[in-house]
């Protein structure tokens, strides 16, 4: 797929049996007929959300919070490794120095509906293997039921768990009394870890395409098999299902098959509509520490069969979230928006920063911005401009919302922690945190300045195209509490290679809006806590005069 862009693509898939034809197309349906046939099309002007809830704050018992960290350090090891091995290669140093040429930025189709927009609702993960994980709330298949899934924004495979062959009894519903019966798995990867604490168990809910009349599966004769990502197909059969596997280096895994399925959302007025044809992964192998807590992974990264790059195709070719901060409280939620979101007009003139929205030369699916340097209390550090070039092999930034503590490549994360080093360097050092090489015997409080030890977190700044500013505040760059009285640089090396991976500590407090229309990317500072509410009301009304359920 290398050096074509998204838009061409999807062009030769929709004229492969029209499967993916209805992808540009978004249905109203009223509550009583939820479960038929599709009728009518949306009027542009509405709005749909997905709610959204930051992670479990550490626990305040020292054996689980060390086992919290550990988790997080194994889940973004997991991530990167999963990232660099969408590279062609897996990033492997070539024999030209790393240089490839850039290729044209991909796009949507320009055809866009301008105003229509939607939000999708994100909770929080409250035990250990949802360590630093947004989970947001999707209802699938027709029935139309909810799965909790992993957001994802460094991904193209939408997938559930799933269970191929019919059952009997209910399938798994929101107000299914069977749901407290579904299968329930312990969590982590297999033998041969040490011993640790017993793992809580996990109800696990399964998406079963038996039960859903709107799945339909793709077989490897068809040709758009051969274009989906992660093949496992070994001859054109009429018989066998297009199939997937991935595996990283820690051989966590993910397999199963490929199918076409509908979302069912519900607009800013209260409307439920459907989003049919989409890709969907039908999971029936699932196995690693991150895996088997939830029920999938919701897909918000450039590529042909991404969740958000279908949805956005709907909706004013953007899509925007807000992400809490970890001790927002588990109660605290805010919103994954679909369309143009209102709350990137609020705030003071000026506060809207705007870039370039970089789709990254060898990590396809990646999305990110055009950085041009950071500065540690306001002094441009001395970091090679080769790191932020997205053209080069292992250059650029990406985004992911699957990564917690920011990852940066050799060069960046010495110069970066050897700034921030020089105002805490006087506090006693902790050199035995797993995960962590810069940690020091300090209470963090949160705001960066603490006179009683002579600390003062500096300004912390990365520099963008155009422009564009994001200014971290201490919490974003301190992990405070790693263990008690211990606080560490929020920073990992990343020894792998690149590209240089935002994680979602530095990313918490914006709202973050990815606009393929125009190839932008937007964010400002937001406590992201009521910027979804814009509508709410309209929306209660609606639902209350006309009986429609809200996601």
């Amino acid at each position: 797929m290398t050096g074509r862009s998204l838009a061409s693509v999807l062009l030769v898939l929709l004229t492969f049996h029209g499967l993916l034809l209805c992808g540009l197309q978004l249905v109203v349906v009223d509550s009583a007929g939820a479960d038929d046939d599709d009728e009518g099309v949306i009027e542009d002007g509405s709005c749909f959300h997905l709610q959204v809830s930051p992670p479990a704050d550490a626990p305040e018992d020292a054996a689980e919070r060390r086992e919290h960290y550990r988790a997080m350090e194994a889940k973004d090891l997991f991530r990167h490794e999963q990232i660099i091995s969408m590279a062609p290669g897996g990033l492997r140093n070539d024999s030209s120095g790393g240089r490839r040429e850039a290729r044209e930025s991909s796009k949507l189709p320009e055809k866009m509906s301008g105003t229509a927009s939607f939000e999708l609702p994100m909770r929080s993960a409250l035990n250990i293997a949802h360590v630093g994980m947004y989970l947001v709330s999707v209802r699938f298949g027709t029935p139309a039921l909810p799965y909790s899934l992993v957001l994802d924004t460094a991904n193209d495979l939408t997938w559930i768990n799933c269970r191929l062959r019919r059952r009997k009894g209910k399938h798994y519903g929101r107000e299914s009394p069977a749901a407290a019966a579904a299968q329930t798995m312990s969590v982590g990867g297999g033998g041969g870890e040490e011993e640790g604490p017993k793992k809580p168990k996990l109800t696990k809910h399964w998406y079963r395409p038996a039960k859903s009349s709107s799945w339909r599966r793709i077989r490897c004769s068809q040709k758009e098999c051969a274009e989906l990502p992660h093949n496992t197909c070994k001859s054109p059969s009429r018989i066998e299902s297009c199939s997937y596997f991935q595996k990283v280096q820690d051989n966590t895994v993910t397999a199963g098959i490929y199918g076409t399925e509908k979302a069912t959302v519900t607009l800013s007025d209260g409307k439920m509509a459907k989003l049919p044809g989409l890709i969907l992964g039908c999971s029936t192998l699932e196995a690693g520490g991150s895996v088997d807590a939830h029920d999938g992974t919701l897909s918000l990264g450039n590529g042909l069969i991404s969740f958000g790059s279908h949805a956005a195709m709907r909706f004013g070719g953007r899509f925007s979230f807000c992400l809490l901060s970890a001790n927002s409280g588990p109660n605290a939620s805010s919103y994954l928006t679909f369309g143009p979101n209102p709350a990137m007009r609020l705030g003071p003139a000026g506060t809207t920063m705007e870039t370039r929205l970089v789709f990254n030369v060898d990590v396809t699916v990646g999305l990110g911005p055009p950085v041009t340097g950071i500065t540690v209390g306001g002094q441009l550090l001395d970091i090679p401009p080769e790191v932020w070039d997205d053209s080069i092999l292992g250059g650029g930034v990406i985004l992911d919302t699957g990564t917690s503590v920011t990852g940066l490549v050799p060069e960046a994360y010495d110069a970066v922690t050897a700034a921030l080093d020089v105002h805490l360097a006087h506090l006693p050092r902790v050199r035995d945190v797993a995960g962590f090489d810069f940690c020091y015997r300090w209470t963090f409080a949160g705001d960066g300045v603490d006179p009683a030890n002579n600390v003062t977190i500096p300004s912390f700044t990365v520099e963008m195209e155009g422009g564009a500013r994001l200014d971290a505040d201490a919490k974003n760059v301190i992990m405070p509490e790693v263990e008690k009285g211990v606080a560490c640089l929020g920073f990992r090396k990343l020894l792998l290679g690149g590209p240089v991976v935002f994680g979602n500590v530095l990313m918490q407090e914006y709202i973050w809006e990815f606009d393929h229309h125009s190839s932008k990317l937007r964010f400002r500072k937001d406590k992201c806590s009521t910027h979804h509410l814009h509508n709410q009301t309209a929306v209660q009304q609606h639902s209350s005069s006309h009986n429609r359920y809200i996601n």
